[in-house]
């Protein structure tokens, strides 16, 4: 009896571990989009982030060419150049859906920041049929941070 409990008690652990590992991987695969999202907006391509990375609500100006280019507009008259990430945490929601913590610093030509130095924004993430999309997105107190249990399947 105890043999059959040690074999039922191990299955589910091994269980647990795989489907906790495919959500890592989903995790990986969503902070590698986001990588690539801030290696767009770094080169303040619009254009391409608004076709290959937002999905946002009408509602959202940054959801449009013109509404994002107004914004990097905005930035740059402020002095800015481009965003380092400070880090970047992924949390696995359902197979298709990710809320990503993401903190970063917007730095100006010489390497300064703007301030505040820190800053953290709130990305939900979903897969669509045709890749990973942001479709909504708020910044957050730099202070504040997200804790989760990435959902496993």
């Amino acid at each position: 009896m105890r043999h059959l409990i040690t074999i039922a008690c191990a299955t589910f652990a091994m269980t647990l571990a795989c489907a906790s590992a495919r959500a890592d991987e989903r995790g990986r695969e969503v902070e590698a989009f986001m990588k690539g999202y801030l290696t767009l907006w770094n080169a303040h391509d619009a254009k391409a982030v608004t076709e290959r990375i937002y999905r946002l609500d009408a509602s959202n100006p940054m959801g449009t060419q013109a509404g994002l280019q107004a914004e990097f507009d905005r930035l740059k008259a402020q002095g800015y150049d481009h965003s380092n990430i400070i880090s970047l945490k992924a949390c696995m929601i359902t197979p298709t859906q990710s809320v990503v913590e993401f903190r970063f610093s917007r730095l100006k030509k010489d390497g300064s920041a703007l301030p505040p130095t820190e800053r953290a924004s709130l990305y939900f993430v979903r897969k669509f049929p045709d890749g990973w999309r942001i479709n909504q997105l708020m910044g957050m107190d730099p202070t504040a941070h997200v804790t989760c249990t990435s959902y496993t399947d």
